[in-house]
């Protein structure tokens, strides 16, 4: 399904496209009420790296998201940001990690991409987001206006920042020197997740 996108650059802020024919996106200014959901954004170690909120949008029937952050991993770069579904109690309940583990063990709990449909693919799970950039300073906020999630449906799940950036499953696949093989481990990873690298950070969504 083709989900829309509209989003604002406030200040500081830079927005990754989802792959192509994902999203439509255009620039343009958009108001919305009151937050209604929100996620507070915390590295392994428990520092404060920003949030994420969720709200009705006042001009559309659609959800507004907010990003901000600070103190984040690889300044001057863009990284992917999920919705994942912390819905596997075998994997634990929220955002748990121990920092003194391996980054590759961190906020597994949070289980896998939020999708809506089993037979959704990356870059079309409802958790999809569009990748934040970071300045050189290290903080990030941006603002953009979804169709396909509401701030109701997201309460509970957790939201998740990741080490690199998203390549939104873009992958080329084919017979030639510059493709990747068709069916390869490498391929399936990409494409179900694509390829962000390790949890940085992690919030459950709460009712704010």
């Amino acid at each position: 399904m083709r989900h829309k996108i509209r989003a604002t650059i406030a200040g500081v802020a830079a927005a990754g496209l989802l792959g192509a024919g994902a999203v439509a996106f255009t620039m343009e200014s958009a108001g919305a009420h009151e937050r209604w959901a929100q996620a507070s954004l915390r590295s392994a170690d428990g520092t404060r790296l920003g949030s994420v909120s969720f709200a009705d949008d006042r001009d559309s029937d659609d959800t507004a998201v907010t990003i901000w952050l600070r103190n984040t991993v690889a300044v001057e770069a863009f990284h992917g940001i999920h919705i994942h579904a912390n819905d596997t109690a075998a994997n634990g309940d929220g955002c748990i990690a121990d920092p003194t583990q391996s980054s590759s063990t961190w906020f597994v709990s949070a289980d896998g991409h939020w999708k809506k449909d089993a037979t959704e693919v990356h870059a079309h799970h409802a958790g999809d987001l569009p990748s934040v950039f970071v300045n050189e300073d290290g903080t990030a906020k941006m603002r953009f206006v979804v169709d396909k999630l509401t701030p109701r449906e997201v309460v509970g799940r957790a939201v998740v920042l990741h080490a690199g950036p998203d390549n939104f499953g873009n992958v080329p696949v084919g017979p030639g020197a510059d493709q990747y093989t068709a069916g390869s481990t490498a391929v399936a990873k990409k494409q179900a997740t694509g390829n962000a690298g390790d949890r940085f950070g992690c919030g459950v969504i709460r009712r704010d």
